[in-house]
């Protein structure tokens, strides 16, 4: 019985990863089912919108697939080679947007880290009388009077200036990225201080 139960699942896992290739972007609740019978019957919603632990060792800039092919023949071994083929192309199209996000996001906390967090801490608080916060700062958001945050990055920033009422009359040098990629990266995380 538990030999049949365990066949039953897999051939229901089977159809439903068929079933989730060619209806992805159906919405009746008929294919709504057939995709919960699928890949979700393990991996539960978040397959499709968080990336896969088994991922993890994906670097930007290489193949996704080949790294989607190993973890499927390894994690499910009893599925035919064509069948990985197809999952591994449909996976990587799904979860390649998922890790590049992620490690533009770690990239970013990299680089405050290592350029910003000496001077305005680890939680963006700034130490009182000699760096101003970032936390809850104005010059986070985007304004017409004032540098941007890409400019600020780029070339630095002289005082005086206002931060959250007080007055900051220094200097702060250019970080020294320079990439834009970066640069991006840096301002995407700095907008968790909003």
């Amino acid at each position: 019985m538990k030999k049949f139960a365990a066949t039953a699942i897999l051939v229901l896992t089977v159809i439903g990863m068929a079933v989730l290739i060619y209806t992805e972007s159906a919405d009746s609740e008929a294919e709504r089912a057939a995709r919960m019978r699928g890949c979700y019957l393990c991996h539960s919603h978040s397959f499709a919108t968080q990336p896969l632990p088994c991922l993890n060792q994906w670097q930007h800039g290489t193949p996704l697939t080949p790294l989607v092919r190993e973890a499927l023949q390894t994690k499910h071994p009893h599925l035919p080679g064509d069948d990985i083929d197809i999952l591994a192309q449909y996976i990587a199209s799904r979860q390649l947007p998922l890790l590049a996000e992620r490690q533009h996001s770690f990239r970013g906390a990299v680089l405050y880290a290592a350029k910003c967090a000496l001077c305005h801490g680890n939680d963006g608080e700034g130490q009182p009388g000699n760096y101003p916060p970032l936390k809850g700062s104005e010059w986070i958001t985007p304004s017409p009077d004032r540098p941007s945050l890409e400019t600020i990055i780029r070339e630095g920033i002289q005082g005086p200036i206002s931060v959250k009422g007080t007055q900051w009359d220094s200097s702060m040098l250019a970080p020294g990225i320079s990439r834009s990629e970066d640069i991006h990266a840096l301002i995407e995380y700095l907008q968790r201080f909003r």
